[in-house]
Formats: C-alpha cells, structure tokens, sequence
C-alpha cells in the first residue's frame, strides 16, 4: 500500500514522494531527491522506513540497489531518528545524475561481516610486526578496506609485496613515534 511522504527541508516545498515500505519482509523501497553535503551525495531515509527498520543506532550497514544498480553503505543519523543514505559516486556516474535528481531506492538491513579480506603477503607482515598489527586493528573497518583496496590494486605481485612492506614499516615507525613517552621528574635536573 503506498504512503505519502513529506519531504524533509533539503527538499523542494510542495512536493510529495510515493513509496512503498515493506516490499517482501525486509526491502524497503522509496523515492526521494539527491542533496549534497560538502562532496558528499545523500538521499533522506523517510522516517517511517527507519521505523519498520529499527534504525535506532547512528550508524546502521544497508544493503540494495539505487534504480537497480547495487548499493552496500551505512545509513548515518541526521537527527530526529531520521536516516540519511550516501550515494557512492560511481553509482552516480552510472546513472548519469547528480544532485537534484529523484531516485528510487530499496534497502534492507545488512548483517554480513565487513571486514576486507587480507592478502596473504600483508597477513605475514602484520604477523612479524605485532605493533603494526596493533596500529591496523585499532584503524576503522572503512580505512583498512580502503587500505587493502589500495595494496590489492596492483598487476605484479611485487608491485603488492613492496606496498605492503612499506605500509607496514610506516605503521612500524608512526607506533614508535607515537609511543608513551617516560615522566620526567622536574626536581631532577641531569647532570652534565
């Protein structure tokens, strides 16, 4: 059954959007308008849908399409209880849209691991560098994606053995760096 949406105040005054919520037990399908926040493009989550998606967190994974093209991202709170949905730029290049555009969106929750899958070559370094280790698990699960896709976007497997051996070096060298640094007793001076 199709409800009627308000838009929100980065929509144009007096239009309304249709959409369906709930299409199966777990998509929900909608419309509604690309706005740009700095360099990035969001699309509003209607409210009711974050409602039938129990999107009570900041940060909810999501999974579906935009006009058919696939989607993996993370709803983000725009206060209110209301959702937001950031449209990749790829997907906009191959929609040939931009801002200002209405597209029609399906979602669902996505419970899936998003951890990247780690090279080999970078699964033996991290290995012999338990500090390096450390630095990369402390990093987002979204920055040590991005790091793999940058070390995994190569030809040569020497190409990926010599990014690897200097991204784990220059985690090596920013641990030691920014190591605790010992106390010193200011009444007591050094001798020299």
């Amino acid at each position: 059954m199709p409800n009627e949406y308000s838009p929100g105040e980065n929509d144009r005054p007096g239009i309304s959007l249709r959409y369906d919520a709930l299409v199966e037990d777990f998509l929900h399908v909608f419309s509604s308008r690309i706005y740009k926040v700095g360099l990035i493009r969001y699309v509003d989550v209607p409210a009711e849908v974050t409602r039938k998606m129990s999107a009570r967190e900041a940060h909810v994974p999501v999974r579906g399409t935009v006009e058919g093209i696939a989607l993996r991202t993370t709803m983000v709170s725009r206060g209110r209880g209301c959702h937001r949905v950031a449209i990749h730029g790829d997907i906009r290049k191959k929609l040939r849209i931009d801002a200002g555009a209405f597209v029609e969106i399906a979602i669902e929750r996505d419970d899936e691991p998003r951890e990247p899958i780690l090279p080999p070559f970078l699964v033996l370094s991290l290995r012999n560098a338990p500090k390096a280790q450390a630095a990369f698990r402390s990093m987002t699960t979204a920055l040590r994606r991005q790091i793999v896709r940058y070390l995994t976007a190569v030809k040569q497997q020497a190409t990926l053995e010599r990014r690897v051996t200097k991204f784990v070096r220059q985690l090596e060298e920013r641990a030691w760096r920014e190591r605790p640094k010992r106390k010193t007793n200011p009444k007591t001076k050094r001798r020299l």
